[in-house]
């Protein structure tokens, strides 16, 4: 408390820029005076100056002397019941009150005050210059309009933290009455603090300010929680100095919610509200849906998973993701666990099993994954998973455990030594590296392992001389030997790929299933061929991620569903990199679906074609030309539903492939006309997107950004914040 009045002294001190000594020195002893751990008010009166003529103060007065003399501003008093209320320079609080504990007095005095108004106008110019008139007789105004005898006690408080406008000048204070050349905002927030201290926060503004700038309560609230769930904050962060102070340097006249208030009241409400909002959103899907399920940890180890659906926006050609849910999920649930456990969550949003068209995954529980299965539903590893998990594998060998070890004592020792750490920002910057610095890695996000370890490489010829000047240092326990930097070399270039994957991924505006299947043959077929040219370990890396991303899709369910998705992506429908023998495997399933599309959409497998018209009028066809060359002039009488498919599969196939950078969904839309059935097919597998994450979280920093904020959130706030912040586009 001691250090919160010395600043608040000096900062006030500052401020004080043409008043006397004894000027500052009342600031400060006002200032320190109310910073005391509590204050208790004993007052006999109620009173109400001539300046405060809103009707409301009928019933409300300031705590004041036996004399008449008021003790304090920060709060007032109804004198109906002695409740006390924070002065914030306005009625509204005021008429609050009347209207939640005094109804009936509040209907009385605005009726009062209705009739009154009518002679407003006619006293105009008599109330125009009522103290000039009182000033030319020599007579002293009223000093109250109010005055009501009663006593009682106040108690303010203590730790008050002011925040003051910097462009506010005082002067002329008194100990109890404060002058100042422009009139102070005082707002005070009551709440818990931490470790459940009581904390009021005064916010100081300049009375020209408040007109412009004041904020509805209920608005600030929402804004504040609103920043809490887009940037995945604590709540606890409105009740940080910090957080309070910028708060009141944005000059806004406001209350602060407290953390309790954010839990138990704000956060709830606006997730009810989106809740309704999404699950009316759902209500209105006709085509299919994709789910994805990420299995992640918190930071005390509890394993959670998020579940989102995937569907098409129609309208706007896109990919739309909803997060559903957030579950914790012990480590010994079984299948049968995981099998109630999505029954009840299909069941809640009204999800048919039926029109899930794939479930990516990002989890290697086998329990789950089996549950998933026994749904007949197919399973599709997510393609970031996957790249973590092989990347992950790499790294937890043994040889490379150790090298990886060494690389981050170096980080860790260089920039924990001020002279070191300038000594390699002064070699960075003459090798021209500054775009991208040597940081140590998160571990949990196998990108930034690799990031690290690039620009280990990159310094490889500095580091020697950056260690040798830092003294004392056991130089043999940081030593990286030419072996071990081969090593990284090679893990390094091996791992490019993964890289750029990443990076492709990221460029989506939403990744699609259909890239899988490309993506994963040049990466088998190019990237991690093995050459010549490659050390042993090389090789050994190379074999062993193949082999994983390989077994990994192997699966004959998947691999067909993943070949169908990339077949009616218009950007490789071509399949340049399949066998004949593979295109013939996709094409009659393929053709199989459709004809059993056009038999669904016409009701009835024998039905005509839409090209086909009912005759509604007479036959012009005379008797005699029937009979003469009738049979020379038969047509068919419609094309079967199997003849369709074949049509609308040629004229697919005759269309332009469209260019890499270009979005499927759109395509498709342009061309439904022409290809209306098998645009519905293509709907159905264009839902799956190709991971779990969305494209603005899968770069390295948005990863490691959105990990971390993720696993520090309270368990019993996580579904709510996960769902409010997955969804936040629909705020607002």
């Amino acid at each position: 408390m001691e250090n919160i009045k010395q600043a608040i002294m000096a900062n006030g001190s500052s401020k004080l820029a043409g008043t006397s000594d004894d000027g500052k020195n009342d600031v400060q002893f006002t200032l320190a005076k109310m910073m005391d751990e509590k204050y208790t008010y004993t007052y006999k009166k109620l009173v109400v100056p001539p300046s405060m003529r809103s009707i409301y103060w009928k019933f409300f007065g300031f705590p004041a002397t036996d004399d008449g003399d008021i003790l304090t501003k920060v709060k007032i008093v109804c004198i109906l019941c002695k409740t006390q209320i924070a002065y914030n320079r306005n009625t509204s609080n005021l008429r609050m009150h009347l209207q939640n504990k005094h109804a009936q007095e509040l209907l009385e005095l605005e009726s009062v005050s209705l009739g009154s108004r009518q002679v407003v106008n006619q006293e105009h110019k008599e109330r125009k210059t009522p103290h000039k008139r009182v000033l030319k007789t020599g007579l002293a105004p009223a000093k109250y309009i109010y005055t009501t005898n009663v006593d009682g006690t106040v108690q303010i408080d203590g730790d008050i933290q002011f925040v003051t406008d910097p462009n506010i000048s005082l002067s002329n204070m008194e100990e109890d009455n404060i002058a100042i050349a422009q009139p102070l905002r005082v707002m005070i927030k009551d709440g818990s603090g931490i470790n459940g201290n009581n904390q009021n926060v005064a916010f100081l503004m300049s009375e020209d300010n408040v007109t412009s700038q004041s904020v509805d309560g209920k608005t600030v609230s929402d804004a504040i929680a609103e920043f809490i769930v887009m940037d995945l904050q604590l709540p606890e962060i409105v009740e940080g100095r910090g957080f309070q102070r910028l708060v009141a340097t944005l000059r806004s006249p406001c209350e602060i919610p407290s953390k309790n208030k954010l839990e138990e009241e704000i956060i709830p409400r606006i997730y009810d509200t989106f809740r309704e909002s999404v699950a009316s959103s759902l209500s209105l899907i006709t085509l299919e849906v994709a789910l994805t399920i990420e299995e992640w940890r918190s930071n005390n180890e509890e394993s959670f998973v998020t579940v989102s659906v995937y569907y098409q926006n129609m309208e706007e050609a896109t990919l739309e993701c909803k997060i559903l849910s957030t579950l914790h999920a012990p480590l010994d649930w079984d299948r049968t666990q995981w099998e109630n456990t999505l029954d009840s969550l299909l069941l809640e949003w009204d999800i048919k099993v039926d029109r899930i068209t794939a479930v990516v995954v990002s989890t290697s529980r086998e329990e789950l994954l089996m549950a998933l299965s026994n749904r007949n539903l197919p399973v599709v590893p997510c393609l970031l998973h996957t790249l973590q998990v092989c990347a992950q594998t790499c790294f937890e060998t043994p040889e490379v455990a150790h090298i990886l070890s060494k690389c981050r004592a170096i980080i860790g020792v260089i920039i924990s030594h001020p002279s070191a750490y300038s000594a390699l920002t002064l070699q960075e910057r003459l090798i021209e590296l500054e775009e991208n610095a040597m940081l140590l890695d998160y571990a949990v996000i196998w990108i930034s392992t690799y990031n690290m370890l690039e620009q280990m490489v990159l310094r490889r010829n500095i580091l020697p001389s950056i260690l040798d000047s830092i003294e004392g240092l056991d130089q043999e326990m940081f030593e990286i030997t030419n072996d071990q930097w081969k090593v990284i070399e090679d893990l390094v270039t091996v791992l490019e790929p993964f890289k750029v994957t990443i990076m492709t991924l990221s460029e989506e505006k939403m990744p699609l299933i259909s890239l899988l299947k490309p993506l994963l043959w040049q990466l088998v077929s190019s990237h991690l061929k093995v050459k010549d040219t490659d050390s042993e370990t090389a090789k050994n890396l190379k074999e062993s991620l193949s082999d994983m991303l390989c077994e990994r899709y192997a699966d004959s369910n998947v691999t067909l569903l993943l070949q169908i998705s990339t077949t009616l992506d218009p950007r490789f429908k071509a399949l340049p990199y399949v066998t004949e023998e593979d295109k013939a495997v996709v094409s009659a399933p393929m053709k199989e679906m459709l004809t059993k599309l056009i038999q669904e959409e016409s009701g009835d497998p024998g039905i005509k074609s839409e090209d086909e018209t009912v005759p509604s009028k007479k036959s012009r066809l005379s008797v005699g030309m029937e009979l003469l060359l009738g049979g020379l002039c038969s047509t068919k009488s419609g094309m079967s539903a199997e003849e369709k498919a074949d049509l609308e599969l040629v004229q697919y196939q005759s269309e332009s492939p469209a260019p890499l950078d270009y979005c499927p969904l759109q395509w498709w839309a342009k061309v439904s006309a022409k290809c209306p059935n098998l645009a519905k097919l293509a709907n159905r597998y264009h839902c799956v997107p190709a991971c779990c994450a969305p494209p603005t979280r899968i770069t390295a920093d948005m990863q490691i950004q959105y990990d971390t904020k993720r696993a520090a959130l309270p368990p019993h706030l996580i579904d709510k914040l996960l769902f409010l912040h997955g969804n936040h586009t629909m705020l607002g």
